[in-house]
């Protein structure tokens, strides 16, 4: 038996009777789908925001932010199709709509010159490194010192996809990843270097246990749940070597759905509060004072 969506908002059936919360349950906690992909170039990215507000609205989410911000990675400063009409978006419906924008390490001088436009200059909050680069640089590079001073200049939001993928001969964890693609250890690196400036560990590294270990020393570094198995357990591990001030929460949708991804954090057997951390409160804590520059009230 399925539900029949009348809105966003309204459902045949009652999410009680499944011990499930119901929207204004999830609204309250103030959730921030902090890795949304409703603007992935190439697929059609402004019809495809529209659907996903839809869920949007229906899951209760108080704000996204969108990860495909400003063209491509090889051509740092080419604009993409849609990059004046998803500007307008963001700056139109900035009240729950922002992003960040994708650079390259193995570019630094147009990184920069990309976050100045789009970060400085634009709508957009922090910067994404993406899951591999054509010149194989992780994030733990000398290349990336530029790269990690002028978003400490900006005050922006440091987002850094990871992944631990099994490879070579022995096989060992870390060794079949794509070319330039970071693994937790490699922010461990850099949080070495800038132990005073927050970084986000994406994906809990794909391996959460081991994830949670290699960032476990360094303070300065967040773990990030969005996409990957919604294994149970895996946020009560982090909970408990990380503590609950140092975790992130993403939707990772249209891939993923907010079930699936909500699934982790709400199976947890962790508090309200820690939940409301997560859910939300950890990063406006990152991001407020980007957001204020950008004339987004952020009550933390």
């Amino acid at each position: 038996m399925t539900s029949q969506m009348k809105s966003p908002r309204e459902f045949v059936l009652d999410p009680a009777e499944y011990g499930i919360p119901n929207r204004q349950q999830l609204a309250d906690y103030r959730i921030w789908d902090t890795h949304y992909h409703g603007f992935l170039t190439g697929r059609e990215p402004i019809e495809q925001h529209k659907r996903m507000m839809f869920y949007v609205e229906r899951m209760g989410i108080e704000r996204v932010i969108a990860l495909e911000i400003g063209g491509s990675l090889r051509e740092p400063l080419k604009p993409a199709p849609h990059d004046d009409e998803v500007w307008k978006i963001m700056e139109r419906d900035k009240e729950i709509v922002t992003g960040i924008t994708p650079i390259d390490p193995g570019y630094p001088h147009e990184s920069c010159a990309k976050m100045e436009k789009w970060i400085r200059n634009g709508p957009c909050i922090g910067i994404k490194y993406v899951g591999g680069n054509e010149l194989g640089v992780t994030c733990d590079h000398p290349n990336n010192d530029r790269i990690i001073d002028l978003a400490v200049e900006l005050e922006a939001v440091i987002y850094i996809h990871t992944w631990i993928k099994v490879g070579g001969s022995p096989r060992v964890p870390g060794k079949n990843n794509n070319a330039g693609e970071s693994t937790p250890m490699d922010v461990a690196k850099l949080a070495e270097r800038y132990p005073d400036v927050p970084l986000i560990c994406g994906h809990a590294g794909g391996d959460w246990e081991l994830g949670i270990r290699a960032i476990r020393p360094h303070e300065n570094v967040y773990l990030e749940y969005s996409g990957g198995d919604p294994q149970s357990g895996s946020v009560d591990m982090a909970v408990n070597e990380l503590g609950a001030d140092r975790i992130v929460w993403g939707g990772h949708g249209p891939s993923r759905s907010y079930a699936t991804e909500m699934a982790k954090v709400l199976d947890a057997d962790i508090t309200h509060s820690e939940r409301m951390k997560i859910f939300g409160r950890n990063y406006r804590r990152l991001a407020k004072n980007i957001c204020r520059k950008k004339g987004i009230a952020v009550e933390v």
